[in-house]
């Protein structure tokens, strides 16, 4: 019987060999790091200047969705891309010499 190569579970893949295994998944990783940092620091200063009168709702509205989607997506991105690869059983393939 064959041993199983794949990974234990999500969070061990996308931290192990997503992430850090090549320069577009750094790329990836700090993005979502950024992400991060926006969703926390953007909406206070928006808000205040939407209390202040100072801007019009659909610019609030465009950046929540901006900053909130730009998040949810860059940290998903790698979910698909793991169920697919889960799916296609990528780590126990074999090959044809």
């Amino acid at each position: 019987m064959k041993k199983d190569k794949s990974p234990k579970n999500y969070l061990t893949w996308v931290f192990t060999d997503h992430y850090f295994n090549n320069g577009r998944g750094i790329g990836k990783f700090i993005g979502m790091l950024y992400g991060i940092f926006q969703a926390i620091y953007v909406p206070p200063i928006v808000l205040e200047e939407y209390y202040g009168g100072w801007i019009p709702i659909w610019p609030v509205i465009g950046t929540f969705i901006a900053v909130y989607g730009f998040l949810i997506g860059i940290t998903l991105q790698p979910y698909g891309i793991y169920r697919k690869l889960k799916r296609m059983d990528w780590w126990n393939r074999e090959f044809k010499r």
